[in-house]
């Protein structure tokens, strides 16, 4: 009897904490500007159609800020090395080394076939997010946002306790994960948060997906257009079934998010519970070995990131040693201190924003 109580009065305390998280995140979100609000000066004007519905026409100078498939630099990768050999494992054996350990963790990204750990996917993540708020005009958008792996991860792992809550009488009220709302507002991922709201500041998300520890595959979400492409680097490896598992958390919160979200009567119907339809694109996306779909699932977002209407031809496996030698050093180089490496239950203390 005690236990049961005790289950009833932890599933109280989640969802107080929930709702905390959701008004601290709505308070910053109405507490921003109403400059941080109004789209960003590239995409002001020109407009086509009329005030309900426009269209914004892209912007040709806005993108393609460095290329994605450019050479390791060597003083780069060198000065990378330099400080991988302080590791006092650096000569062990790959097999012997610790999982934690600087050199093992650096010699799995920069080694073709080695499955990317999710502190490697966040690492490069990282990169990016450094990257659009340094120079936002590199990418073909400033209405984009990159996430992290914990956001696919929680997602699916909620959905189950989302889906058993009982709406109301308007279709709201279910049980979110812990921290959507910081996701809404911008305010996770904590590294380079862009503190902007989805839908009103941020139009496309895009995240790595984990499935089953033995595939990344990477999303690409269109708030405007209700719709989400996923770029699978083995297609045969998840099946439509497997697949239509995997989208429906994000097809379903996504759109719910949004509603439940809004400030205004006006936003909700702007807005729709209706879910969200997804594609998974089979002619020009560049296909890998097992064990390199993790950097592809990286370079997938990054290229469509930057504006390419398709994807190069750099981007093929006779380069993925170069790609992943040069993702490693611009992981040492640009974002220091952030592989994730040391301790990572330290590295998962996001996951707490998240719970």
């Amino acid at each position: 009897m005690d236990k049961d109580e005790d289950t009833v009065s932890d599933v109280k305390m989640q969802d107080a904490r929930r709702l905390a998280k959701k008004d601290s995140a709505l308070a910053a979100i109405r507490g921003r500007s109403e400059r941080d609000k109004k789209l960003a000066p590239s995409q002001q004007s020109p407009f086509q159609g009329n005030s309900t519905a426009k269209l914004i026409i892209p912007n040709t100078k806005v993108g393609h800020g460095y290329d994605p498939f450019a050479l390791p630099d060597k003083q780069l990768t060198k000065a990378l090395m330099d400080h991988v050999k302080k590791d006092p494992n650096w000569r062990k054996s790959f097999d012997r080394k610790p999982k934690r350990c600087l050199s093992y963790w650096y010699q799995v990204i920069r080694t073709p076939l080695a499955w990317l750990m999710d502190t490697h996917m966040d690492a490069y993540i990282n990169v990016l997010r450094l990257r659009q708020r340094n120079n936002p005009n590199h990418f073909r958008s400033e209405r984009i946002c990159f996430l992290d792996h914990l956001f696919s991860r929680m997602w699916r792992d909620k959905y189950r306790e989302f889906k058993s809550s009982v709406p109301d009488h308007n279709g709201l009220g279910r049980r979110l994960p812990g921290g959507s709302w910081d996701l809404y507002a911008g305010i996770v991922p904590t590294f380079c948060a862009t503190n902007k709201t989805w839908g009103v500041d941020i139009d496309e998300i895009y995240a790595p997906v984990n499935f089953q520890n033995d595939h990344w595959i990477a999303i690409w979400i269109s708030i405007p257009k209700r719709h989400i492409v996923v770029w699978d680097s083995i297609m045969k490896h998840i099946s439509k079934a497997e697949l239509d598992e995997i989208m429906e958390p994000f097809l379903t919160m996504v759109p719910y998010l949004l509603v439940e979200c809004a400030s205004t009567d006006e936003e909700r119907i702007k807005y729709s519970l209706e879910p969200f339809t997804y594609e998974r694109p089979i002619v020009g996306v560049p296909q890998c070995i097992a064990g390199d779909c993790g950097v592809y699932a990286l370079k997938y977002m990054e290229c469509h990131a930057f504006g390419y209407t398709s994807f190069p031809a750099a981007f093929c496996e006779k380069n993925v040693k170069q790609i992943r030698e040069k993702m490693a050093h611009d992981i040492f180089h640009e974002t220091p201190g952030f592989e994730g490496i040391e301790d990572e239950t330290s590295y998962f203390n996001d996951l707490d924003t998240y719970g």
